[in-house]
């Protein structure tokens, strides 16, 4: 996510909506090994996860990610959290 989170089209949308955490896939913890395996194809780093407050799994990806796509993903679980 390093090239895609200081990019102001996606930035804005990180900050307000998100928490972001960076985990060591070499030395994993339980839950970040947990989360992972949640991936159907989880082939290749970087791994983006998200999950809702409590923790649960919500979706995630695997490899690069394209910024207009991250953004879009970004929005629509923002959008999905909002008070209908």
């Amino acid at each position: 996510m390093q090239g895609v989170v200081p990019r102001p089209d996606v930035a804005p949308l990180l900050q307000q909506h998100f928490v972001a955490l960076a985990a060591d896939c070499d030395d994993a913890e339980d839950e970040v090994l947990h989360l992972a395996g949640m991936l159907e194809d989880a082939q290749m780093l970087p791994f983006v996860l998200f999950t809702g407050p409590d923790g649960r799994f919500l979706e995630g990806a695997s490899g690069a990610v394209q910024p207009a796509t991250f953004a879009k993903t970004l929005q629509r679980l923002a959008d999905a959290r909002r008070p209908q």
